[in-house]
């Protein structure tokens, strides 16, 4: 059970009872983990992997009960589960699952609309569905999906509120200004202080994605990797108003940032320069990592204002 062999996810023997979407996020956990390196003991946490792959627990927790029948993993009395031994396989092809891009072509298809000026701030499902001729579950899932993110409000009835974002050039221009401030000066606080398995996380998160091909529905899951890179950081500054504002200004640009217009190359780009930023904390070097981050979000400026 130690070798390969077990701890390969072989996709066409997943039980019958495992859904789509469970064998796929089990194969891409497997993939993860061969990109960390992760060793046997390493623990899975539930929460760690949902807010990775932007799925509820409920998926998670089927997808590590397909991998522990899989042999890849082993359920711990207490602890959930832990991998057995070194991933050496894991599926290389980028797996999609239909109802996921659906879903993300919808977010992007509002998040465009609400940064023209094309969709009013407060509507109804019926009204969503109908302006993108989109199904209404798949609505419903969105519109959850973006009140979990803070962008919309619950309203009595199935009446939704929209927050206002960030769809102007000087606005734009204002926020970048703010966060070269703000950003870069937590990585000098004296309470610095650096989360190594946060770090580990979003390291092999990055690499994994740098791998994938783009494709315009990606934008959805590069804003959660984005917003998680930035706000970590302000988190480890050890000051709860670093970290406040930077959630605040990723709350505000999530639309804009959603709906990605920058190309595949920028994306690429915008990774290393984070890598750069990751081994320079690492190396405990801040004040390279403190001039890495003032440069990268200079940068995403005056490319964002050539679009």
């Amino acid at each position: 059970m130690a070798g390969a062999a077990a701890r390969k996810m072989d996709m066409d023997k997943a039980p019958p009872r495992a859904s789509r979407l469970q064998a796929d996020l089990a194969a891409r956990i497997l993939r993860m983990l061969k990109d960390q390196g992760a060793g046997p003991g390493h623990h899975l946490v539930e929460l760690d992997l949902c807010r990775h792959f932007d799925v509820s627990r409920t998926p998670v927790r089927g997808a590590l009960k397909l991998l522990a029948e899989q042999g890849a993993v082993e359920a711990r009395a207490n602890r959930g589960y832990v991998l057995r031994g070194p991933v050496t396989e894991a599926p290389d092809l980028d797996v999609t699952n239909p109802e996921d891009e659906e879903d993300q072509r919808l977010f992007i298809a509002i998040a465009e609309a609400r940064n023209q000026g094309r969709m009013p701030d407060q509507c109804s499902q019926l009204e969503v569905a109908r302006l993108f001729d989109a199904k209404l579950p798949t609505v419903v899932r969105v519109l959850r999906q973006l009140a979990e993110l803070g962008l919309v409000e619950r309203k009595p009835g199935n009446g939704w509120s929209f927050t206002l974002p960030i769809n102007s050039g000087r606005a734009r221009a204002e926020s970048y200004a703010y966060r070269a401030v703000i950003e870069p000066a937590g990585l000098l606080e004296e309470t610095f202080e650096l989360d190594r398995e946060w770090l580990d996380r979003i390291r092999a998160e990055h690499l994994a994605f740098r791998k994938r091909k783009w494709r315009d529905t990606l934008a959805v899951e590069l804003f959660a990797i984005n917003a998680d890179f930035h706000e970590g950081i302000a988190r480890c500054s050890g000051n709860r108003y670093f970290l406040d504002a930077v959630q605040r200004q990723n709350k505000l640009r999530s639309f804009m940032n959603i709906q990605w217009v920058n190309g595949a190359e920028r994306v690429i780009d915008s990774i290393d320069e984070h890598l750069e930023i990751m081994d320079a904390m690492e190396a405990g070097d801040n004040q390279k990592a403190h001039d890495l981050m003032k440069a990268h979000l200079v940068l995403a400026r005056d490319v964002e204002a050539t679009v």
